[in-house]
């Protein structure tokens, strides 16, 4: 036997006798502690699932009382599926009915494109002086910085990429022959908002204030040995009669021929200056953003037939409506009907109170019930934490109760099970399809009092459910409860165990002052046994 610090003196394993001896008074002790810790620690775990459970059955019984639930409306529409040509959706202000539905029109943006030949590449050069391109559809505009040299794929990414872009795609398209189409597409819809694409030349002034033509003076960027010196008759003299270049007297006939063409085209005689603004005219089309512009007598977009935005067109019981889209919130009061494709013949819709829906939630109401009920068996069981808790046995006997007792003064329902809810032995719900839509066919105004009146099922059940939840309701109040129980052990283990440390501390004591005296009585022994020894 190995002998510990305790016990050095006398030889003994006092060490592990005083061990024992704590161990023997506190180890029972300690684990009924424990025990019982660890059973209100599982009761509050329990609780926890009722009260969520509990608080869960009480949102559907909620849903079940809103009043809104049998105001509702459902629209159905006469179509295949998979070939949906209309979307209808309701309020509860819709009014029960049968409408005759046509999608004459769908509403659509538009699109503009090159003309054939204008572009033969991608990198080809739309601008050689900075300029701006404006985006117009309806109300909404965006315009765009455009630098000299920009080319057709940079102007597409630039258009497709900014951020102030309403709806505007821009694309390439090569026809495989040589010809490059530069198409935009606006998302806009609606009659009157065709996409309309301006060019704007810079404005710049000069220090006193006038206008700065952008091409004037354009050519001065042309090498001298490049450009062509005017040509000079020195022969002809200011007031001079006689035209040497044209080798004599210009006819007096001929003038006037010139001038009554000119008159006959409406058109004035061109003066010394005026081939000063054609060319500037000329060199503006060359320069400028015109080849990629709808507006302009240079414009070289243009939108194509049947490409322009047009409105949506509906006819509901014959009258025709017009919306600028596809979606008309307000042409049917009550309902927003959306065109998704043309009408081949006339579509039914039948608007009726919402039937499908109080179904699903009345199904969702049985289906939370028997998942309480369930619960509330699982955690009574035999061994099982909440074992005869009598706050669950009192709600699980009210709610049987609430359900079977009447909700309504009306003959045609009493209660919930005169509408195909029934009952079986273990006290769960379910519900028959049949005697349910029977049911709405012989009394649907009726079903709204049972269920959400002021008398009706779900207020009851509101009533009952009240004292259950919320921060003063009968579960928290049970857990708070345990919790305290729990502190309250856990506080009592805290003071056995110092009370054993205390114990312990006494036995060391009292066996290190016998381990002492041993060791004295040994060192005499040995004494007398070395004396004893010598005689």
């Amino acid at each position: 036997m190995s002998v510990g610090s305790l016990g050095v003196g006398s030889g003994m394993d006092l060490e592990s006798l005083v061990k024992e001896m704590v161990s023997a008074q506190k180890d029972a002790k300690v684990r009924l502690y424990q025990d019982k810790i660890s059973g209100y620690e599982a009761e509050l775990s329990a609780l926890g699932r009722v009260g969520s459970a509990i608080d869960n059955f009480k949102s559907i019984v909620e849903a079940l009382g809103d009043d809104e639930l049998f105001t509702g409306r459902d629209a159905r529409i006469a179509q295949t599926e998979g070939e949906e040509v209309l979307s209808v959706t309701t309020d509860n202000t819709a009014s029960n009915g049968s409408y005759a539905v046509d999608v004459n029109q769908l509403a659509k943006g538009s699109r503009v494109m090159s003309s054939p030949g204008l572009f033969s590449s991608d990198a080809d050069v739309i601008s050689k002086i900075d300029s701006a391109l404006t985006f117009k559809a309806g109300d909404n505009e965006f315009t765009l910085d455009i630098r000299a040299g920009t080319t057709l794929s940079e102007l597409r990414n630039q258009i497709n990429t900014s951020e102030d872009n309403f709806g505007v795609s821009a694309n390439l398209v090569d026809d495989g022959t040589g010809n490059l189409f530069f198409t935009v597409t606006s998302s806009i819809q609606g009659a009157g908002n065709t996409l309309k694409i301006t060019n704007t030349l810079p404005i710049e002034k000069d220090d006193e204030g006038n206008v700065i033509d952008p091409v004037e003076n354009k050519d001065d960027d042309i090498p001298v040995e490049e450009k062509e010196e005017p040509f000079v008759d020195e022969l002809d003299l200011a007031g001079d009669d006689v035209d040497f270049t044209n080798d004599g007297e210009i006819p007096e006939d001929e003038v006037e021929e010139q001038a009554e063409l000119a008159a006959v085209a409406d058109i004035e005689p061109v003066d010394a200056e005026e081939p000063e603004d054609v060319s500037s005219i000329s060199k503006n089309a060359e320069l400028s953003l015109n080849s990629v512009s709808t507006e302009g007598v240079f414009a070289g977009l243009y939108t194509p037939l049947g490409e322009q935005s047009q409105d949506a067109v509906i006819t509901v019981d014959g009258i025709q409506i017009r919306n600028k889209t596809n979606t008309f919130d307000d042409a049917v009061a009550g309902l927003s009907i959306e065109a998704i494709d043309l009408t081949e013949k006339t579509t039914k819709v039948d608007v009726s109170f919402d039937q499908k829906t109080v179904q699903e939630t009345i199904k969702e109401f049985i289906s939370s019930y028997n998942d309480l009920v369930n619960l509330f068996q699982q955690s009574t069981d035999k061994n099982a934490a909440l074992n005869g808790n009598s706050m669950i046995r009192n709600l699980q006997s009210s709610l049987s109760t609430q359900l079977m007792s009447s909700q309504a003064s009306s003959g045609t329902f009493t209660s919930i099970f005169d509408l195909g809810v029934k009952m079986d032995n273990q006290g769960m719900l379910s519900l028959n399809d049949s005697k349910f839509e029977a049911a709405m066919k012989r009394g649907y105004s009726e079903v709204a009092p049972l269920i959400s009146g002021e008398k009706g099922l779900a207020k009851s059940l509101e009533n009952l459910l009240d004292n259950y939840t919320g921060s003063s309701g009968m579960t928290n109040s049970l857990k708070d409860s345990v919790r305290n129980s729990i502190d309250s052990s856990e506080g009592d283990l805290e003071a056995y165990e110092d009370r054993m440390v205390r114990y312990e501390d006494s036995l060391r004591a009292k066996f290190t002052g016998l381990d002492s005296r041993l060791a004295n009585m040994n060192a005499q022994g040995n004494y007398l046994n070395s004396v004893l020894a010598k005689m």
